[in-house]
């Protein structure tokens, strides 16, 4: 059953609220396995080697090999069936984990959980994007963006506790099953509650693909999502410059363990304490920026999602620039909290803006292309670049300036790309809107309508 233009608003912000639960749960189980790295090494007998695959290639590399092959399928297919076999399995994929008691098995349970991770936001923001209007578009997605940093915050929090908890009950028995270690425990309470969300995905209806730019029939494409992109490069290449920037620094959040160590000779529960709470506060403070931001910067005009991602970025760089430098650790510390709302109005304001110039037909395969972009050169250019200055200058203190010279390097181009970029962003999104105009007007003559 497809939607159409009588849809509730209530029901269209339920939609918005609950693909957002999913996307904190794919966060939550996707950082887990950061709390559980000594007691798996020691009941493994693992080396940092294999724990450090488990923790990076195994998720991400499989994850970006897929996401742009299930983007092209959503294109195709119903977007809600594909997100809710997504859930299923990498839910599946973390249970799963709670019986390996190898490393090759829990290899494969994190490329499965890769797996399905890989069809939350193409297939989330493609139906968020056919259930708005332009006008309302961006600030639903803003939302919807928040669940990275709610979903690591709640993992540092939320998972923390349980894991400390699980620890001192010890080894246990679930269902008449074990005794499991306390993490395989861990694995077994996050994963099989996800089960649930699956089922509330069935409340969803399937929106009817708008703005489309050619008279495909429904399920199918008519259109390369490449060819596309690459004919408007200036426009789409603003967007993806500015969020690659911005995936850079949230990527420094794997140095701050090291920097206030050496620097600040803070211990490393109370590090991972203040990261925790800080994606739990500035994150949601940084969409709530992005949500107002996006009414009035972009209120009479196409682009007000891109300046959303250009202000997140004016105020991220410079805090980032700034903190690792500072002499003392609260002044480091307030930085890096106002760097953490930056970050994360940039991450709310680039797939807003993204879908502002994608055509309907081929929207969960542009997610798709941006997320692995941004995925591979971001990580990229962060830690191994930064590990090999510190290295460089023989001497690990230097690793606030090694931080916020990275920083400086990448940031102050990248605020030139996007605010003399923001021309070509607007003329693309101004083709896009000439679209959605048309085929008002063709609604209005008696066509047939095109879902809001």
């Amino acid at each position: 059953m497809q939607v159409n233009d009588q849809t509730s608003t209530a029901y269209r912000w339920y939609v918005v609220v609950l693909l957002l639960l999913v996307f904190i749960l794919s966060y939550f189980d996707r950082f887990i396995l950061s709390l559980l790295v000594d007691p798996i090494k020691e009941s493994m007998g693992l080396s940092d080697f294999q724990m450090g695959l488990l923790l990076g290639p195994a998720f991400s590399v499989f994850h970006m090999m897929v996401s742009i092959p299930l983007g092209w399928y959503a294109d195709r297919s119903s977007r809600k069936w594909l997100l809710i076999a997504g859930i299923v399995f990498w839910c599946t994929m973390t249970t799963m984990s709670g019986f390996a008691m190898a490393f090759l098995p829990l290899l494969l349970f994190r490329f499965g959980l890769g797996l399905g991770e890989a069809v939350v936001s193409p297939c989330s923001v493609s139906i968020i994007s056919d259930y708005f209007k332009r006008e309302g578009r961006a600030r639903a997605i803003s939302l919807y963006m928040a669940g990275p940093y709610l979903g690591a915050g709640l993992a540092f929090l939320v998972g923390g506790y349980l894991v400390s908890h699980l620890h001192e009950v010890g080894p246990m028995t679930i269902l008449g099953m074990g005794p499991f270690e306390p993490w395989q425990a861990t694995f077994l309470l996050v994963g099989a509650p996800g089960l649930i969300f699956a089922f509330l995905m069935l409340t969803v209806r399937e929106p009817k693909r708008t703005e489309k730019i050619t008279d495909a029939p429904e399920g199918e494409s008519g259109i390369s999502a490449f060819q596309y992109m690459l004919a408007r490069w200036r426009g789409f290449g603003v967007i993806i410059a500015g969020a690659t920037c911005n995936f850079a620094l949230s990527t420094l959040t794997f140095w701050n363990v090291p920097l206030f160590q050496r620097v600040y000779g803070w211990d490393i529960a109370t590090i991972g304490a203040v990261t925790g709470i800080f994606y739990f506060t500035a994150g949601p403070l940084g969409t709530a920026l992005a949500l107002w931001a996006n009414k009035a910067l972009g209120r009479g005009r196409e682009d007000g999602a891109m300046r959303t991602l250009i202000l997140g970025l004016f105020i991220g760089i410079p805090a980032s620039v700034l903190y690792p430098i500072m002499p003392t650790a609260e002044l480091a510390v307030v930085l890096m909290f106002i760097a953490f709302i930056g970050k994360s109005a940039a991450t709310a304001g680039g797939p807003a803006a993204l879908q502002l110039i994608t055509p309907g037909e081929m929207r969960s395969r542009a997610v798709a292309i941006f997320n692995t972009i941004i995925t591979v050169v971001g990580p990229l250019l962060g830690p191994p670049l930064i590990g090999a200055a510190v290295d460089w200058s023989g001497d690990p203190t230097t690793i606030g300036m090694a931080l916020s010279g990275f920083v400086f390097l990448i940031g102050l181009p990248t605020l030139l790309i996007v605010t003399f970029g923001l021309g070509h962003y607007r003329a693309a999104a101004d083709e896009m809107a000439a679209v959605s105009r048309a085929k008002d007007e063709a609604a209005s003559v008696g066509a047939t309508p095109a879902t809001a």
